[in-house]
C-alpha cells in the first residue's frame, strides 16, 4: 500500500517514523512545504490523509472508518498513526537497544552483543533511503543514522573486548572508508588489526588517517589516538575500553 506520489510518501513516512505519537499539522506543513505552505495546505493534507486511509483499508480489507477510528487517527492539532510496538521496526530497534545498553552496564558483554546485533539486524540501509525528505524527515533520518552508527561502535567495542577482532574487521574496514575522518572507527580498526596480528596494517591505518587529518583539517590526530599508535608500536595494545579516544573523535 506504499503510495507513489512524493508528498503522500512523506506524510506516510513521517507518521511511521513517529508512530504512536501525535504529529502536529504545522509539522506536516513544514515537511511538505518548508516555511511557505500554500493557503490550501490544510485541505491538501486532509486529502493526503484520506487517501492513505483508503489505501490502508484496502490493504487490510477493512472499512475506511475502522482505519480512521483505530489506526490513522485525527486528534486535536494533528494526526497519529497507531501501531503495535512489536511490529514496528524502529520501536523494536530501540527496545533491543535498551536491553543491550542495560547488559553492557551490567558488564554482561556477550548478552549485550546479542542484543546489539539483533537491533542492527533490523536495518536494511540508510534511514528513509527511498524518500525525498523535507526538513522534518531529514532531521529524523540523520538522527536515526547517527544512532545506528553509535550502536555499531558499541557492538564493535564489545567484540574487541571479548577478543573477537575477526568478527568485526571487514565491517570496520567498510565503515572507516565511509567515514574517512572518524577517529573512533579508525582507532577501533587499528585495535582489531593489532589483535588479529596485523600490526603493520594497524600502523598504516594510523598514518593514512593522520595524512587525511593534516591535509584536510590542518590538525594532528588526538592525543588518545596517538597514544594508541605508540601502544601498538611497543606491542602493548589493549582495547578501546582502556584507551578511550572516543571523547575526541572527528567524523565526516
Amino acid at each position: 500500500m506504499t503510495p507513489t506520489a512524493p508528498k503522500q510518501r512523506r506524510v506516510l513516512a513521517l507518521l511511521s517514523a513517529r508512530a504512536n505519537q501525535l504529529i502536529l499539522t504545522e509539522e506536516f506543513h513544514r515537511e511538505l512545504w518548508g516555511g511557505r505552505p500554500p493557503r490550501t495546505a490544510a485541505a491538501t493534507l486532509h486529502t493526503y490523509v484520506g487517501q492513505l486511509r483508503r489505501a490502508m483499508a484496502r490493504a487490510l480489507t477493512v472499512a475506511p472508518h475502522v482505519v480512521s477510528e483505530r489506526l490513522l487517527i485525527t486528534q486535536p492539532g494533528g494526526y497519529l498513526l497507531r501501531v503495535d510496538p512489536d511490529g514496528h521496526d524502529f520501536t523494536r530497534y530501540h527496545q533491543l537497544l535498551e536491553k543491550a545498553d542495560e547488559a553492557r552496564r551490567a558488564q554482561q558483554a556477550e548478552e549485550a552483543v546479542l542484543h546489539y546485533r539483533a537491533a542492527l539486524g533490523l536495518w536494511r540501509g540508510p534511514a528513509l533511503a527511498d524518500i525525498v525528505c523535507g526538513p522534518v524527515l531529514r532531521v529524523w533520518a540523520d538522527c536515526a543514522d547517527e544512532s545506528r552508527l553509535n550502536t555499531t561502535e558499541k557492538l564493535i567495542e564489545l567484540e574487541l573486548q571479548l577478543g573477537n577482532p575477526l568478527e568485526v574487521l571487514s565491517e570496520l574496514r567498510e565503515l572507516a572508508a565511509r567515514h574517512p575522518l572518524h577517529e573512533n572507527l579508525h582507532g577501533q580498526l587499528m585495535v582489531a588489526l593489532s589483535q588479529a596480528g596485523r600490526r603493520n596494517e594497524a600502523l598504516e591505518a594510523y598514518h593514512s588517517l593522520r595524512r587525511r587529518i593534516v591535509g584536510e583539517l590542518g590538525l594532528e590526530p588526538s592525543a588518545r589516538l596517538t597514544l594508541l599508535q605508540q601502544q601498538i608500536i611497543t606491542s602493548q595494545t589493549s582495547t578501546p575500553e582502556r584507551y578511550d579516544y572516543r571523547s575526541t573523535r572527528r567524523s565526516a
